[in-house]
């Protein structure tokens, strides 16, 4: 059983400042369905660890977007999810174990400007026509899952996925909602595996569910007000946010 002495010396001022990343992450994740961890888990790391930073955010983002996941599933288009899905679990190891035993510096320089430049050219108004078919789609959740294990980087592949495609705001977030929903059974396994759950993450991520939910559900009531046009510029600048901020040129800094 847990220490609650222990437990209640860890609601200091570090608790308060995590409280208000978790507050910013919830309403960027209500609102574009993405992104949580580029606000959240360089604030927790630099105040915890890059371990524990990790497992707050799972235990945070566990169960809040059940409700949005669920009125998500009928809108997604499950074409494109379950091969994006099945690329990203098989290609994450790959990047876990690259992460762990390569020098990654190139890697992440290659992932980081790959994503900058499709950003760029998506937010120059260019989309393509079509449908993609199975390999392809799948070929783009592998992207996810490699950049992921790499440099933290699930998201924007699939993101600027769907927002190159003609897909609008309410499918592109339904999608995410969801692909992210199911990417969190594969993390959960992987942390359990590797014995990352303790009594105080699980507690404390507990505990900051309660202000993450509140401004996710802000962020969700807002993206109700917002135009595709909105949304696509507030996804694309996320992109370009958190690839800028995953760049090895601020690891010198």
């Amino acid at each position: 059983m847990p220490d609650p002495a222990a437990l209640i010396a860890t609601l200091d001022q570090r608790f308060a400042l995590v409280a208000l990343a978790a507050m910013g992450a919830g309403f960027v994740r209500g609102f574009t369905g993405f992104g949580a961890a580029m606000v959240f888990v360089p604030v927790a790391a630099a105040l915890y660890e890059p371990r524990e930073a990790v497992v707050l955010l799972f235990v945070m983002d566990l169960l809040i977007p059940i409700p949005v996941i669920v009125r998500s599933i009928p809108r997604c288009n499950w074409r494109e999810v379950l091969p994006l899905f099945a690329g990203a679990t098989i290609a994450l190891p790959l990047g876990v174990h690259l992460l762990l035993t390569v020098d990654t510096e190139a890697l992440r320089w290659g992932i980081s400007l790959t994503i900058l430049a499709a950003t760029a050219a998506l937010a120059s108004g260019w989309r393509y026509s079509g449908h993609p078919g199975f390999a392809a789609t799948a070929a783009i959740g592998a992207s996810s899952g490699l950049a992921g294990g790499i440099a933290s980087l699930y998201g924007p592949p699939i993101v600027l996925f769907w927002l190159g495609g003609q897909a609008g705001a309410i499918q592109v977030r339904a999608n995410t909602f969801v692909y992210f929903g199911l990417t969190t059974f594969v993390s959960g396994a992987v942390f359990l595996w590797n014995g990352m759950f303790t009594w105080w993450n699980v507690v404390v991520g507990l505990a900051l569910a309660v202000p993450y939910s509140l401004l996710m559900v802000a962020g969700t009531r807002i993206f109700r007000l917002a135009s595709d046009r909105h949304y696509r510029l507030a996804a694309l600048g996320l992109c370009a946010l958190i690839s800028a901020a995953a760049l090895p040129l601020w690891d010198r800094l």
